[in-house]
This record gives structure tokens, sequence and C-alpha cells, in this order.
């Protein structure tokens, strides 16, 4: 349904290469917030009746395998302070070359948290609250997609779960998820060491510049005088021995 008097200003904007448009995230309205309510209840049912573990539950049983704990808190723990130290390294040094040390040692820290809190997060992601979590988000990104009219994407929900362009879909989906939780499309990209990689290029590229620049504003005479000599010895190099009779 389009919107009358619908304006894109301050909403929440991607584009789909796919589809080379750009849409929009509009407001969840209350009927959307019930029916995602809806959807989360009937999932979370749905799943508890098939034997799905809860996440109370899988974390019982994690506990009982030993694969969290105190100790896996300490290692977590450990982990953050690293990266968070690391961070605070990067973000005072001013040397360039010290700036890309860093910079690639904050990423491998930076990962080396997320993988060890997998430990705990990824089997959670299979416990009935995440599973009908899941399902509240799509029922969501069905409501709030829409075109530069104001017009949804996806008339209904069926529409959006049969969905035949999955890049579409799943942009969506991602694009949604991350308005819900306050963050910025661009967050990946707004890292203290991809901030800090981004300004080692500029620097590069502005030295490249300067170097370009200082090479246009040499002196004419200047300029000729180095031609002459790469002329000359350009010719000193390719100019055949002569024989003698």
């Amino acid at each position: 349904m389009e919107s009358k008097g619908f304006s894109t200003d301050g909403l929440r904007s991607f584009f789909n290469i796919r589809k080379d448009t750009t849409y929009y995230i509009a407001a969840p309205t209350a009927e959307d917030i019930r029916g995602a309510d809806w959807e989360y209840s009937k999932s979370y049912t749905k799943s508890l009746v098939a034997g799905i573990t809860t996440t109370a539950e899988m974390t019982d049983i994690l506990m009982r395998r030993g694969i969290i704990g105190p100790e896996f808190e300490k290692r977590s723990n450990e982990l953050a302070t690293e990266l968070a130290a690391k961070i605070d390294a990067l973000q005072k040094t001013t040397n360039s070359q010290e700036k890309a040390e860093l910079a690639y040692k904050v990423a491998i820290a930076r990962d080396e948290l997320f993988q060890w809190n997998q430990r705990l997060s990824a089997p959670l992601g299979n416990t009935c609250e995440q599973i009908a979590d899941d399902a509240r988000l799509e029922y969501l990104t069905s409501r709030l997609i829409v075109d530069e009219s104001g017009k949804r994407l996806w008339e209904t929900f069926e529409n959006y779960l049969n969905e035949n362009e999955q890049s579409l879909s799943q942009q969506s989906r991602f694009e949604t998820m991350l308005y819900l939780q306050g963050l910025d499309s661009k967050f990946l990209e707004n890292t203290p060491e991809a901030v800090a990689m981004r300004e080692l290029q500029d620097e590069a590229s502005l030295q490249v510049v300067k170097d370009l620049a200082a090479l246009v504003t040499e002196e004419p005479d200047d300029v000729i005088s180095e031609e002459s000599d790469i002329l000359e010895a350009t010719s000193e190099s390719t100019r055949k021995p002569t024989k003698k009779k």
C-alpha cells in the first residue's frame, strides 16, 4: 500500500545491486509490532513442542560439559582486555608503520574474541528463543522495507518468505536487524582498525599527489634538462658499436 505524502527524508536506506534500486526502512507501527510478537509466540511454541532446547536448558548443557563456566568467562575477559589495550595503543600512535602493525593486531585480537565467544553464542543460536526471535525479525522485515513511494516490497509475510530474489530478502533482513539494534549499516567500516587503515591509505594517496604536484611545478628548464639527460642516456645505451675494418 502506497502512503500518501510519503517522504524518504530521515529514513534509513540501502542500495541493492541486483535490483539497482534504493530501498528504505520505515518505522514500525503498533500493528507491525503486534504481528511480530505473534510470530515470535507461534515459532517459540512450535519449537518447544518439537523438543528444541530453551536458552536456559542449553546453558545448563554447556555448563555440564565444561564448554562454558568460570574458565570461559575468565578467558573471555582476558581477550576483551587485550583488545581494548591494543585499540588504545592504536588510537594514540601517530607513526604510520606502528599504526599499520597495530591495526593488524587489533583485527586479530577482535577475531580471537569473536571466535572464543562463539563457544556460547553458536549453541544459543539454535534455541527456542533465538529461532522465535528470527521469526520476529523476518516478520518486521516484511513490514518495514518500502520503496521511494512508500509502497511495501512485500504485501504479506508469505510474499517475503517466498521471495525469489534472495539477495534482496537477505540484505533487507540484515539491514532491518541493524536498524532495530541501533547500529549503522557501515559499523564494520568504522572500527578503529578500519579507520586507521583508511587513514594510512589517505596518507599514501596524499603523498602521491604531492609528488605529482612537485613534478608538474618544476621549472621548465629543469624539466627540459631532465628529459634531455634521459634521451641521451637512452641513445647511448641503444647505440651499436662501430666495427673496425
